[in-house]
């Protein structure tokens, strides 16, 4: 069985339907996303609909959590400063553009989901297995760390989203994989991210797939309906701009 694992779409129309026309190239059988539908891009509510209507098995990401309950933090490390008002222009703007229809279907994700799929069990979070939404597993996370996360854990896989990253680590007899982010990289390039997961027999392999999309028009798109410049940069470097007191921020239409 060939499943499609997605996370991190962060209202990136453009992103999500590039991601989606590769996954239907590659025939998969099921779909799983670990959470963070909104937040940062343009498109909130398209993506939301999607989700819902491809009936896609989603866990709460902390931006879905915080927009679903009226929150005014997502929980993110923000640098103090610019960065920190730039995440929350966001969640207010995205907040303000998602009816309360949409912000039910929200407040309905699990936190966890846990499945077997010929007999190898998958453990789908956002964050880690002892913080849903916030805790970021990271490819430096400290082994020791790695082994806490790991107790009490039935599963043979751990798949958590969050760092907009994609890693596979393998300890203490689990494999914990992050499929990266489709709506806003941070792996030093435009594109959008996922992964395959191929299991048969008790036996998986994993691929990570990068995926080009038109990433100008989300940065247009984001500069249109007024949210922060920085969004649209981060967009087209494929990481963190982080802004020094006399930067001069550029828009990248490039």
């Amino acid at each position: 069985m060939k499943i499609a694992v997605i996370s991190d779409i962060h209202s990136n129309r453009e992103a999500f339907d590039a991601v989606l026309k590769d996954i239907e190239s590659e025939k998969a059988d099921k779909i799983f996303c670990v959470g963070d539908l909104i937040g940062y891009g343009p498109d909130p509510e398209y993506i939301i609909s999607k989700i819902r209507d491809m009936n896609i098995p989603t866990v709460m990401g902390n931006y879905d959590n915080a927009v679903a309950f009226g929150m005014t933090d997502c929980g993110c490390s923000y640098n103090p400063g610019r960065e920190t008002e730039v995440g929350n222009i966001s969640l207010k703007w995205t907040s303000e553009n998602i009816s309360d229809e949409y912000k039910s279907f929200l407040k309905t994700l699990p936190y966890t989901i846990s499945v077997n799929i010929e007999n190898v069990k998958i453990l789908f979070v956002h964050g880690s297995t002892l913080d849903n939404l916030f805790e970021y597993v990271r490819p430096e996370t400290s082994p020791e760390r790695l082994k806490e996360l790991t107790e009490n854990i039935s599963e043979d896989i751990i798949v958590n989203g969050h760092t907009h990253i994609s890693m596979a680590r393998h300890t203490h007899g689990k494999t914990f994989l992050n499929p990266g982010s489709i709506g806003r990289t941070k792996e030093g390039f435009p594109k959008a991210v996922y992964m395959i997961i191929d299991i048969k027999d008790g036996v998986f392999s994993y691929e990570f797939i990068k995926i080009d999309y038109d990433y100008r028009k989300t940065i247009e798109k984001i500069v249109s309906v007024g949210l922060p410049n920085e969004l649209a940069t981060v967009i087209a470097l494929g990481n963190t701009y982080k802004m020094g007191k006399t930067d001069t921020l550029k828009t990248f239409f490039i």
